[in-house]
């Protein structure tokens, strides 16, 4: 270790050049790395949904799904409504307008357009197709516009400031020397965009993990910078006063002896920083063994980004220290100091109390997390959906086979309140019909959503009741059928398509009907490809259930159970409601696995470091009991908790905060060799205080600062929720800790003094 150090401390200018030019490349490949933003790629392959999902794109590749923006008129006269249908259908870029007034009860003068365009979201034309519908607003329309994008808004440029204003701000409070700051953010800075670079390995990054990553890492390892500037400091101070290092030498001299402190500062802080860093990396990388692999996608990154800031603080930052080590000392400060004295006597005092209080602590909170509403999903405030409940579409993939079983589902289907339109074959192309009915339903078909994808809009013929009254009769007529009076969609336009030049059409289809009506078999069977499909055939289900609720949860299972008696072959369920009830399923099991896993790593770590089994089992206890607090804060405050928040928080705050505890422990143990209890506990607070609190207001202060935020819900509960744990954390190692370590002494330090 020692001949480490002193090569990259001779080599420390050719590290620093080599690390800027690998910067340099990792900033350009980190442009190149694909951002995905479909968390339905994260499903496990065993997941049903999953599944489902592969199939659909496998047989129904031509199906594609516009892109969707939805825009409210307030206070909506009719000619004004009809106008502003008339601009969004004209505007660059879209492919077709259409008009919804079934707001909710007490909003009647509000209307709803959903503009529909085949451009990806943030595209240069779906965004030009945003800013002209906000043009609008010029001409006197009064409306409000959200777009449908379910991969969420990526954090603000803005944000990212405030976030490292934060830092530097307790940086500056915490360090000896307003240039510190500035050289740890440079170390962490490259280690950040070395990270981002380098996930061009992985193919992809998710939007969650995109957006998170570079301030995660940064308050999860600026404390190894501060660990390693402590040690240099001290290392100097102890030269001084040797008399080694000395006012007027020259500066080869200086130089010289720098070189030396800086070398065994690296060792002496080796040992901690890669202690520190590597619970931290073990707790991160325990998100692979999620089941939905966003985790993977999480943990990989994280544990990566924390491995090179490890890095890049053992090799980079000795450079920098050294090449400032000047401006250091001219901008020298006093630290803050952090009285305790009280709150040791406290905690010595009450010692016993803090121990006993701790274990029904625990207790309450592990009852208290249970009660806890967990969510599967998240969503932006959405201004519209106060008026217009948006549409939550289910989509149901089942064999062929089964048509008329799952057929035989449609009426009940569509006597839900909740339930707006039902599309198959079965109610779409094959339904029978009477002609008030048809021509009811070929106006919903060719003025609704449904038109949108299946192209029926622009070239679908409309013809009134009266019309195919006729038009039924000619049928019968020519074919001897329709006994029952009825016809179904695909029979009408086959039946005119094959006999437009009949004498018996031709009052009442005209030249313009007749221009529509040709080609209409080509479309009916590009529409009927979109439904059916070599093996199987498509359902969907458009509800205005919210994504999550106990009436939607019954509505997929007790759906899923008549399936499961009706439909002898397999079926697959596929939507955002149909994935949070899997993601329920599996829940509890992957979070208890995810806590054992991440608990027992952690407990290695610790035990292995004090050679006591007492110890882990106290720290990784403690630690916990964060985690259990953060949950039922959460729960009290009146909010659910994200599920993917609870495991990553589970995962952080293990990895991360176990470190706060670990070194009041340390020196809880290194001071009570020489001092009775009361005075050793008076000085592990004086040695500990400064680096967990500041440690800690990263981690509260930044994350907290992203988490309320106006940025994508997911990254803003993981956030607050990491902040949240923090604190807990914090909290606990602070007041808590000390105390059940000087109760506890005996099996802590070994000791069987009772000073």
């Amino acid at each position: 270790m020692s001949l480490l150090a002193e090569k990259i401390v001779e080599y420390r200018n050719r590290i620093l050049a080599g690390a800027l030019v690998i910067c340099a490349v990792c900033g350009f490949l980190a442009l190149k790395v694909p951002i995905n933003g479909d968390m339905t790629k994260y499903l496990p392959d065993s997941s049903p949904m999953k599944q489902g999902i592969d199939l659909m794109a496998e047989e129904f590749s031509s199906l594609k799904m516009p892109n969707t923006i939805r825009v409210m008129l307030r206070d909506a006269a009719e000619e004004e409504a009809d106008r502003l249908l008339d601009r969004l259908s004209r505007l660059e870029n879209v492919r077709s307008a259409v008009r919804t007034d079934e707001a909710k009860e007490g909003k009647e003068n509000c209307v709803l357009f959903t503009v529909s365009t085949d451009f990806a979201y943030q595209s240069p034309e779906e965004l030009k197709i945003e800013a002209d519908i906000l043009s609008l607003k010029k001409e006197g329309f009064d409306l409000v516009m959200v777009n449908d994008n379910t991969m969420g808004m990526r954090i603000p440029l803005l944000t990212y400031i405030l976030a490292v204003v934060l830092l530097m701000l307790v940086l500056f409070v915490m360090c000896a020397s307003w240039v510190e700051p500035f050289l740890f953010l440079a170390a962490i800075g490259i280690a950040i965009v070395l990270n981002l670079g380098t996930n061009i390995v992985l193919g992809s990054v998710s939007q969650t993990t995109y957006s998170m990553t570079a301030i995660l890492q940064l308050v999860l390892s600026m404390d190894y910078s501060v660990i390693l500037m402590n040690r240099y400091r001290q290392e100097k101070q102890s030269l001084l006063v040797q008399g080694v290092l000395r006012d007027g030498m020259d500066k080869k001299d200086r130089d010289r002896v720098l070189r030396r402190a800086m070398t065994l500062a690296w060792q002496r802080a080796f040992s901690s920083v890669a202690s520190s860093g590597f619970t931290t990396f073990v707790g991160l990388i325990m998100l692979v063994f999620m089941r939905f692999k966003i985790g993977k996608d999480l943990g990989l990154v994280l544990a990566k980004g924390v491995l090179l800031s490890m890095i890049c603080v053992l090799t980079v930052l000795p450079a920098l220290i050294l090449l400032f080590d000047g401006a250091v000392e001219k901008t020298g400060k006093k630290v803050l100091h952090i009285p305790t004295a009280a709150l040791a006597r406290f905690s010595y005092r009450f010692r016993w109390v803090l121990t006993v209080g701790f274990v029904l602590f625990f207790g309450l909170f592990w009852y208290l997390h249970g009660l806890a509403d967990i969510s599967y999903s998240l969503s932006a405030k959405d201004p519209i959906a106060e008026v217009f409940p948006p549409a939550n579409p289910v989509v149901l993939l089942y064999d062929n086979q089964d048509e008329a079983a799952v057929s035989s589902l449609i009426p009940d289907l569509e006597k839900e309140d909740f339930v707006t339109q039902v599309f198959s074959y079965g109610n779409v192309l094959a339904r029978q019909m009477t002609p008030d009915d048809m021509a009811d339903f070929i106006r919903s078909m060719t003025e609704g959503g449904f038109a949108s994808y299946l192209d029926m809009g622009e070239t679908a013929i409309r013809p009134d009741a009266s019309s195919l009254t006729a038009l039924y009769a000619v049928y019968a007529l020519l074919s001897g059928g329709n006994e029952n009076g009825t016809m179904s969609v695909e029979q009408i336009y086959s039946f005119v398509s094959e006999n437009l030049d009949n004498p018996l059409l031709a009052a009442f289809i005209n030249e313009e009907t007749k221009e529509q009506i040709s080609g209409m078999s080509g479309m009916l069977d590009s529409a009927k490809n979109m439904l059916v499909g070599p093996d199987h055939s498509l359902m969907m289900i458009y509800t205005t259930l919210p994504v999550e609720s106990d009436e939607t949860e019954n509505f997929i299972r007790g759906l899923k159970r008549r399936l499961d008696e009706e439909a002898p072959g397999r079926y697959y369920l596929i939507g955002n409601s149909p994935m949070s009830v899997e993601m329920e399923d599996s829940f509890d099991t992957e979070l208890l696995l995810i806590t054992l896993l991440t608990a027992a790593a952690i407990f290695i770590v610790v035990a292995v470091t004090f050679r006591k089994l007492l110890i882990p089992v106290l720290l990784v206890s403690l630690v916990q009991c964060g985690v259990f607090m953060t949950i039922t804060t959460t729960w009290l405050l009146g909010y659910s908790m994200y599920y993917l928040a609870i495991i990553i928080v589970q995962c952080i705050l293990m990895g991360a905060t176990v470190d706060y505890a670990i070194l009041m422990t340390n020196y809880y143990r290194e001071v009570r060799q020489t001092l009775e209890k009361d005075s050793a506990l008076r000085e592990t607070y004086e040695k500990s205080v400064h680096t967990v609190l500041t440690s800690g207001m990263f981690m509260i202060l930044v994350t907290g600062a992203l988490g309320f935020s106006p940025i994508d819900p997911t990254i803003s509960q993981i956030c607050q929720s990491i902040a949240l744990g923090a604190l807990s954390a914090t909290l606990l190692v602070m007041f808590v800790l000390p105390g059940m370590l000087s109760a506890l002494d005996r099996v802590v330090t070994g000791r069987r003094d009772t000073g």
